[in-house]
This record gives C-alpha cells, sequence and structure tokens, in this order.
C-alpha cells in the first residue's frame, strides 16, 4: 500500500514513488525515504529533465531515482553520488535508436549537469544516468 507522500506527484506524469522504488531496498528492508529537501530536487529533475523528455519521446522508465547513503552503497553507487541528492534519475534505454535520440535531445535542448551511458564501456548502453542540480551552474558533463 502506497503511503501519502509516495502517491505525491512530483509533476505531471511523474510521483515520488517512481523516484524512490528499488527492488533492492524492498529485499533488504531499507527505507529509501528522502528528507525535504532531496524530495525539492526530485521535483526539479521531474519537472525539468523528466517532464520535457516525456512529452518529446512518451513515457519513460526511471529504473533508478533517489538512493538513501545506504542503499547507494549496496548498489555500488558512487559515494558522493547525485542519486543520494534526489538530483539524478537513471533511465531504461531498451531501444538503443530511441535511447540515443533521447541522449542528443538532453544534450541539445535541457539544461542538465551530467549525461552518461551507462554501464560506462558497454558494447549496448542499458540506461541513461541524467543529473540536474540547483547547488550550482548545471555542468553540462557528458561522460
Amino acid at each position: 500500500i502506497m503511503t501519502q507522500q509516495e502517491r505525491l506527484h512530483l509533476s505531471e506524469h511523474f510521483t515520488l514513488y517512481e523516484m524512490m522504488r528499488s527492488g533492492t531496498a524492498i529485499e533488504n528492508n531499507i527505507p529509501n525515504i528522502p528528507n525535504l529537501q532531496q524530495e525539492q530536487s526530485l521535483r526539479h529533475l521531474a519537472i525539468d529533465i523528466l517532464e520535457p523528455l516525456r512529452r518529446q519521446f512518451g513515457p519513460i522508465v526511471i529504473s533508478s531515482g533517489f538512493r538513501c547513503q545506504k542503499l547507494n552503497r549496496m548498489v555500488g553507487g558512487m559515494p558522493g553520488s547525485q542519486h543520494t541528492r534526489g538530483e539524478a534519475a537513471d533511465i531504461v534505454v531498451n531501444d538503443v535508436e530511441r535511447g540515443l535520440r533521447m541522449f542528443a535531445f538532453i544534450k541539445a535542448r535541457l539544461d542538465f549537469d551530467q549525461l552518461i551511458w551507462e554501464p560506462l564501456g558497454a558494447a549496448v548502453p542499458r540506461w541513461l544516468h541524467v543529473s540536474y542540480t540547483l547547488r550550482r551552474k548545471n555542468r553540462r558533463m557528458i561522460l
């Protein structure tokens, strides 16, 4: 059963639940709940990055959004990952052609902090990591 907080819409099409859902957290009984500041960062990520993507490409699936520190360590995330701040989302890429178009759209049209094809060095990328921050000017860094 979803809590009132989880049902909360961060933007027109994205709920807080989508941005905090994690199989690893559920399996390991880790409460993966953002604080208000992290929730606010997720809201800006949803409004400024995810909504324009959805308008352009239709529904998108987030495989990983917010991660508390414990969950981030458990999934092998980088220490200090923007996921732990609510500033990053991993978007599932099941169609490489569509993924390439999303990558090009973000690069050309959106203000982002980091844009990464992942896993790094894979022949076929499985997800697109994109981040957005309000803490400083977004770096528009592509890896």
